[in-house]
């Protein structure tokens, strides 16, 4: 009796305090998404699959939301990568050319109700940094990247309603 009270008490207090519990789309008859395949403006291959099966991981555990077919779904999530960039932050010698380096990408990504009506856009950026001494390299740093701009993308979705 006494955690449910304590649980209750916390509640209130949260939502005194403007705090709400889930993204606040289900006011506007949003509770399912589909996940349109993300698209890739740039020249750097396959970010875009990573990136697709990210938010599909993500999407699910971080928002209220759940991923439906594209027929069924009220709004659609478009996302794309409009730009990507690896950066050299300290060179080394011939063997070990890069010695830390960054990754840097830019994301638009849009919440489309199914009457084509645009419920959000939101440009989202990452950058992520690797060391070659300690074991981090480009593909880890891809890994990253990919796993930050599925989150951020998560948390936009949970903004503004």
């Amino acid at each position: 009796m006494r955690t449910l009270s304590a649980l209750a008490l916390f509640a209130l207090a949260s939502a005194a305090c403007g705090y709400t519990f889930g993204s606040g789309l289900d006011r506007i008859g949003v509770r399912t998404v589909a996940l349109d395949v993300v698209g890739n403006e740039t020249y750097r291959q396959r970010l875009e699959a990573e990136l697709s099966r990210a938010l599909s991981r993500e999407l699910p555990v971080s928002t209220d939301l759940r991923l439906a077919d594209r027929r069924d779904a009220d709004a659609v999530v478009r996302v794309v990568v409009t730009d990507a960039r690896e950066r050299t932050l300290v060179t080394g010698g011939r063997s070990d050319p890069v010695r830390e380096g960054a990754l840097e990408s830019a994301v638009t990504m849009k919440l489309v109700r199914r009457d084509g009506s645009l419920l959000l856009e939101r440009t989202l950026l990452d950058r992520t940094e690797f060391r070659t001494p300690i074991g981090e390299d480009l593909t880890s740093a891809r890994g990253e990247l990919v796993d930050d701009l599925a989150r951020k993308i998560a948390l936009a979705l949970e903004s503004d309603f």
